[in-house]
């Protein structure tokens, strides 16, 4: 079970356009299949090669009959030595690392889905993770504050964001662009509410821990922008979004909450600590977009590439303008 992953593809052509296929079929095991005045290949490939294999097919397709069929499958266990020894082969040559790619971005996509839409269970983990990291800002515990973004629901939509970005789904990325900015605004205004409720019955004061977030400044997009970068390309290498999560959660929650206190307890604080946030979020957004055109995240065929990297370059371009006039903001208070 330790093998090489491996696809499972179909291609079912006429017979006239089977001799198009063998060219594709050199290098991988492969089965023919004749029926009546079909033909049928089953190709098995490593996972790392889906996207090059599929490349190829996609070209060939353009020269043969339209009802052509291909059908990719992921079997829940193979055995192949032969490709387990290639691998163990190339693990041992200088240029191994260089060899391994990304997941199919058919995998990565479907890593996000359960956080396209902000359900009730995102939602109430939020504010669970609001409620702990408030117990943690007031009572100024930084062990507390960490607890709250250990379980804080934020890397998600980022993530997706991110993706989508890469592929050229427009429509998803506004939905991920409003997601992102529904979830910060709903851990400002429960933390209004909640410290609004609070000061009836006890006295709350501004802790070190609050008053760290109503300090803006310029460096804080930048590092935002690298630790987006970092995020993404951690969660793109397979590390759980548990561990990559800490850090964006490090970045988003506690500022968002912090907004939502000043609003009651600490006024003059209040534009800073929502200028840290706003970094934080677009300086995120921006560096892990920018991950996914350094790893090369992206579609397929060249229609889609061409149609991807217009919208994600214009993403880019919104973003970092954003992050330039939200670093000059603390810049013009400063000398106003």
């Amino acid at each position: 079970m330790g093998g090489v992953a491996l696809k499972k593809i179909l291609i079912t052509v006429g017979n006239e356009d089977a001799a198009n296929i063998p060219q594709i079929l050199k290098g991988y095991f492969h089965l023919r299949e004749d029926f009546g005045d079909r033909t049928r290949f089953t190709i098995m490939v490593p996972d790392r090669d889906l996207d090059e294999v599929v490349a190829k097919i996609r070209v060939i397709l353009g020269y043969i009959d339209k009802n052509t069929l291909v059908e990719v499958y992921s079997p829940d266990f193979t055995i192949y030595p032969l490709f387990d020894e290639r691998e163990k082969d190339e693990g041992k040559t200088p240029d191994a690392a260089k060899k391994r790619k990304l997941s199919p971005i058919e995998k990565l996509l479907d890593s996000v889905k359960s956080y396209e839409r902000l359900d009730a269970d995102i939602l109430s983990l939020a504010a669970v993770a609001s409620i702990v990291g408030l117990v943690g800002l007031f009572l100024n515990n930084v062990g507390i504050v960490i607890g709250a973004m250990l379980i804080a629901p934020v890397i998600g939509p980022i993530y997706a964001f991110a993706l989508h970005s890469a592929t050229g789904d427009g429509v998803a990325v506004l939905r991920d662009i409003l997601n992102i900015f529904f979830l910060l605004g709903s851990f400002i205004l429960f933390s209004l509410i909640v410290t609004w409720i609070l000061g009836f019955f006890i006295p709350l004061e501004v802790t070190g821990e609050i008053f760290s977030r109503t300090q803006s400044s310029p460096v804080f997009a930048v590092m935002a922008i690298f630790l987006g970068f970092a995020t993404i390309v951690a969660l793109a290498k397979g590390i759980p979004d548990s561990i990559a999560g800490v850090a964006v959660a490090a970045a988003l929650l506690p500022p968002a909450l912090v907004s939502g206190i000043s609003f009651t307890l600490y006024p003059e604080g209040t534009l800073s600590a929502l200028v840290l946030t706003l970094q934080n979020a677009v300086g995120l957004m921006a560096g892990s977009i920018i991950a996914t055109i350094v790893l090369q995240i992206q579609p397929r065929s060249t229609r889609e590439k061409a149609a991807a990297k217009t919208i994600l370059w214009h993403t880019v371009i919104l973003l970092l303008i954003l992050v330039l006039l939200l670093a000059i903001i603390p810049l013009i208070r400063i000398n106003g």
